[in-house]
């Protein structure tokens, strides 16, 4: 801070005032000289400590990842590495085109009608009137020899197995059966049999 004096009426300036500013010069300086004082001074880190902060820094991470590679080393040789798949694009050829060739139409054959065994006591010979005929399939009972073509007729006798008639009479149809009239020529009797039990035989 300075404090200037206007110059006297006579032009020049007053050596009094001018004596009283110098001895103020001092006292402007306190302040700016007590924060020098205040402030710390600095202290330089030598530039090698950092480096030697690194190198321990390098040093333990090389050690502790041996350290890893020692005690994991069976494991990693029982890896197995499985091989990877690839894929070969394969270019179709080209193949001539060849059309189809027509199948013959063949047309069905009429299948005959299956044979059907004949029952019991029949041959291929139909029964008619004034053929011989012998029983067959009765075995030691032998055939019913009935008064009427019917279950319900009355029995005359059995007819013994192998003997053989004359067909005088028929045919009728009675309780899901066919019946033949015939003729014992031993005594003339007559009488009706079912045809199941009868086979033609050749005249003596």
């Amino acid at each position: 801070m300075s404090v200037q004096k206007a110059p006297d009426q006579r032009g020049g300036v007053d050596n009094q005032d001018t004596q009283w500013e110098e001895d103020l010069k001092p006292f402007t300086r306190l302040p700016r000289e007590g924060r020098r004082q205040r402030e710390t001074p600095r202290q330089r880190v030598p530039v090698i400590i950092p480096g030697i902060i690194s190198l321990i820094l390098v040093v333990g991470a090389c050690y502790l990842a041996a350290k890893f590679v020692n005690d994991n080393r069976p494991a990693l040789s029982s890896l197995t590495f499985v091989p990877t798949a690839t894929f070969a694009v394969v270019k179709p050829t080209a193949t001539d085109y060849s059309p189809p060739t027509a199948t013959p139409y063949a047309a069905p054959t009429d299948t005959p009608p299956a044979t059907i065994a004949p029952p019991a006591g029949t041959n291929n010979n139909p029964i008619s009137v004034g053929a011989k005929v012998q029983i067959v399939d009765t075995g030691a009972t032998g055939l019913n020899f009935r008064k009427t073509p019917a279950r319900a007729g009355e029995k005359i006798r059995s007819l013994p197995e192998g003997n053989s008639y004359e067909v005088v009479g028929g045919p009728k149809t009675a309780d899901g059966l066919v019946w033949w009239q015939i003729k014992d020529s031993a005594d003339g009797m007559t009488g009706w049999g079912a045809q199941d039990y009868m086979k033609v035989v050749a005249a003596q």
